[in-house]
């Protein structure tokens, strides 16, 4: 990148009165853009349209130009809102607001460029790079051809086939890019990538009701509210049937504030009669034919409210007179068919995000070509990706019993292979579950456990037949499930209890579950009952994919895997050599990672921690620790107490001795958390070790280490030796740690997978603390190494098995409060009550679900795989 020269001013932006609406907050800066008092600021200014501007010249001309002018250099201006440029001016004096723009910072590029010199490590680049950002953003923010979701995302409005796909559900998905200016070793660059995300389609409301919920005319049905109210929330609609003093019929934007429970054929409501000076009740679907000469097409879709915030009445309208306005994400939690869709229209190999970026993504973004928004700052973005130098690490030899071999594409199979340690079977079971009506054939069943206990023999296992007799005669334990439109998380968990009491009564440690089809609330009913109520394991089969002749022997063998594990088995290992410094002493690895509330939670649902950590020399084990915490908090609390629980854990599993050395693989945390990391959880770390009851006081040598997995950062192979060449990905072991990486710190990127579908995303892995000393080559390697011992799949992953771990513990836990983690708006509602007495209710509702979490006959094991 070429940077500004000369110094840039940094303004705070204040609105009075506060604006916190993101859309009218643009349309003001828009608005103030052409203002007489700003116009001739615009070309060299940018903003993020929220709080901040960005200038190459003082706004106020009396203010000088060091830091002497920050006090003067002051503007405030009034403008007046509108909807739209040709829109009258309506109640002016209520649609006026006052900016006011203070300098608060200089910002000097050159600065930058010494930073990334290595000249002033000291220096904070942080205001600097989001001033080049919001310049940056400057162009696409203002094209009419890209829409921006958030500050570093632009995606393309286009009827190109290639850059929009259809999703259903009234979705479709569009191509856009990331930008983000980064420093790095020598340069400052521009990370651009490709990125993908889900927009409500444009055009009749109506239309797109029907489509999201899968319904024909006269088809919609109240139980269908929830859904909807949650879909709609929020949504940007124009409506064109109100005509203006002149009786023209204007467009009008709106928002849907609100979704009726009543259609507009039902809802009534009173108006006044001037012929007869009384009231009359009417329908909606009468009034607009009454009033507006217009017939519902529609009119057993829900009304909805487009009043503004505050108005002092609702104003229902019937869904088929709006329009959805174009350029609108869709931020709630994506149907499991649409999130198929999406991956499989996002999934691009390299060469085809390669050419997307430099075709579509440059010039659109105005870094290609003529640039007015970008040239007054004498900033510019080269055409070229940059070339960085990368090495392939070697696969490390993988053991099994009595064998031995090094994987080659970085990944292998089960064929006449036994695991390192089988665990044994003596007493289990299995459960099918079927929907009603929808029988499950037994000898099928049958069939299957006889070819799955085959099979788990052939690694190794000795596996009994499974028990089929109960103490009340029947055989085999089948669940029929509630009906659909009954299946609530309660409802399933009453189905499912009668089969794990049988299973309890027969003291059966771990049941093989047989499921009617992907439902996720199922699923998740039978990890809360098996986990937490009877602390019995259980490993959950879809039937369509189980019953399957074809491929049904590899299918088995990989749930065999599942079972030696949980039951503490080794499905394989590496050898002393390839642990490299951590085959040396004592080593504990732990992964720690925290998931959160995802859209479509009740408010205040809390987040989960978890901590899985190692308790052999081979990390191979690694049982887990999970909590509850407060919603969104993403360090974690209990930090303390879980590694408390490991490291005895630890000790009972080697004869009281601890680990001398702890590396922690954290994921989830972005890199403006690291500091909080050193700041909240290292101590925690550390008062948990002085904790463990020890003659002399226990101060293990700490490493901890980031697991970046949401960046954008991508490698395209320039030649074919570097080249997977199934995919055009590079080679698995490929790694990175120069020309993109930290400036002053100790990171590098890592793909140890290979990339099997569309472009692979490598790690990144950031060294925050490191009382150990690694070397960059032993961390490099050994990291690519763990990378093999991921005990659930025959092939190397993409991030390391502990942060793996973590975030799979973590998913688990998810299962416990599912109906607090999706439920629907109708819940929410019913609540009633102040905003914080809902979320100190679902937080209740949570503790109550968690209860004593996983239960104690499982917590010492990998119950989460």
């Amino acid at each position: 990148m070429v940077l500004p020269k000369g110094t840039l001013y940094v303004y705070d932006v204040a609105m009075d009165p506060e604006v916190k609406n993101k859309r009218k907050r643009r349309r003001l800066f828009d608005i103030l853009e052409t203002h007489p008092g700003f116009s001739e600021y615009a070309k060299k200014t940018a903003s993020d349209y929220g709080k901040m501007i960005v200038s190459m010249i003082p706004l106020n001309p009396k203010a000088g130009a060091g830091s002497d002018g920050l006090k003067i250099d002051r503007l405030e201006i009034t403008v007046i809102y509108t909807e739209r440029d040709d829109a009258p001016v309506i109640e002016e004096d209520r649609n006026k607001y006052k900016f006011i723009i203070q300098r608060v910072a200089n910002v000097h590029p050159q600065d930058l460029d010494e930073y990334v010199a290595g000249n002033i490590p000291d220096y904070n680049p942080d205001q600097a790079i989001q001033a080049l950002n919001i310049i940056l953003a400057k162009f696409p923010s203002r094209s009419g051809t890209m829409v921006a979701v958030g500050k570093k995302k632009f995606f393309v409005l286009s009827d190109d086939a290639g850059l929009q796909y259809p999703l259903g559900a009234g979705l479709i998905a569009l191509k856009g890019f990331y930008t983000s200016v980064r420093p790095s070793v020598g340069n400052m660059l521009c990370n651009l990538n490709v990125c993908t995300t889900a927009f409500y389609k444009e055009g009749s409301l109506a239309r797109i009701i029907r489509e999201f919920l899968g319904i024909g005319h006269g088809g919609y049905h109240p139980k269908m509210h929830g859904k909807l109210k949650s879909y709609l929330r929020h949504l940007r609609v124009t409506i064109c049937y109100l005509e203006n003093s002149k009786g023209e019929k204007k467009p009008r934007g709106r928002t849907i504030t609100a979704v009726s429970h009543e259609t507009p054929n039902r809802m009534k409501f009173e108006i006044d009669d001037p012929n007869r000076g009384t009231k009359t009740t009417k329908t909606v679907e009468q009034y607009f034919f009454e009033k507006h000469k217009i017939r519902l097409q529609d009119p057993d879709l829900p009304a909805i409210n487009i009043a503004g915030p505050g108005a002092p009445n609702p104003v229902w309208i019937p869904a088929e007179m709006a329009t959805v306005t174009k350029g609108q994400a869709f931020m709630g939690k994506l149907p499991d068919e649409q999130t198929a869709q999406m991956i499989n229209f996002a999934c691009k190999q390299p060469k085809e995000n390669a050419e997307v970026i430099e075709k579509v993504g440059l010039p659109r973004l105005g870094l290609k070509g003529q640039n007015n928004d970008l040239n007054p700052f004498k900033m510019s973005v080269s055409n070229e990706m940059m070339v960085v130098p990368a090495r392939v690490l070697p696969a490390p030899e993988v053991y099994y019993n009595k064998t031995s071999f090094t994987p080659t594409d970085a990944s292998w199979n089960l064929f006449k292979r036994r695991f390192v340690k089988a665990a044994s079977m003596p007493l289990w079971s299995y459960v099918v579950i079927q929907e009603p009506g929808r029988p499950i054939n037994m000898q099928e069943v049958i069939t299957i456990l006889r070819n799955f206990k085959q099979n788990c023999g052939q690694c190794g296992m000795n596996v009994a037949d499974p028990v089929t007799k109960f103490s009340d005669g029947m055989s085999p334990v089948v669940v029929t499930l509630p009906d659909f439109n009954k299946r609530d998380p309660d409802a399933l968990e009453k189905a499912m209890r009668p089969a794990f009491k049988k299973l309890m009564d027969m003291k059966i440690p771990v049941a093989y579950v047989f499921l009617p089809s992907a439902d996720k609330g199922v699923y998740a009913a039978v990890k809360y009952c098996g986990d937490t109520k009877a602390g019995i394991h259980t490993v959950c089969s879809q039937w369509s994919k189980v019953s399957k002749e074809k491929g049904q022997p590899q299918y088995l063998a990989n749930e065999a895997l599942k079972f030696n594990m949980k039951l503490g088995g080794w499905n394989h290992m590496l050898g002393t050599k390839q642990l490299g410094p951590l085959g040396v002493g004592r080593t504990m690895i732990v992964g720690c990672d925290v998931t959160h509330p995802s859209p479509g939670s009740l408010k205040g649902t809390p987040s989960i921690a978890g901590v899985v950590a190692s308790i052999d020399d081979n990390f191979i084990q690694y049982p887990a620790s999970l909590r509850l915490q407060n919603s969104r908090q993403e360090m974690i609390e209990e930090l303390e107490s879980m590694m408390l629980e490991r490291l005895q854990l630890y000790a009972t599993r080697n004869k009281g001795a601890l680990p001398e050395r702890i590396i922690m693989y954290r994921d989830g945390v972005s890199e403006g958390q690291f500091q909080h990391v050193l700041d909240q959880e290292l101590p925690k770390l550390r008062a948990a070790c002085s904790k463990v009851p020890m003659k002399q006081p226990y101060r293990p040598k700490i490493s901890i280490i980031i697991v970046g997995k949401r960046h954008h950062t991508r490698f395209y192979p320039t030649s074919e030796d570097a080249m997977d060449r199934k995919t055009g990905n590079p080679q698995p072991g490929t790694v990175v740690d120069r020309g993109v990486t930290a400036v002053y710190d100790f990171d590098f990127y890592l793909q140890a997978h290979a990339g099997i579908k569309g472009t692979a995303r490598p790690a990144h892995y950031y060294v925050i603390h490191d009382s150990n000393g690694f070397k960059a080559d032993g961390l490099q390697q050994v990291t690519h190494n763990l990378c093999y011992l991921f005990s659930r799949a025959t092939k190397s992953v993409s991030i390391c098995p502990p942060a793996y771990y973590a975030d799979l513990a973590c998913e688990r836990g998810r299962c416990y409060i599912y109906g607090l983690l999706n439920a629907s708006d109708d819940v929410s509602s019913k609540s009633g009550g102040s905003e914080a007495q809902e979320i100190e209710n679902t937080v209740r509702a949570a503790r109550k679900l968690w209860d004593t979490g996983v239960h104690s006959r499982l917590k010492d094991t990998m119950f989460y795989l």
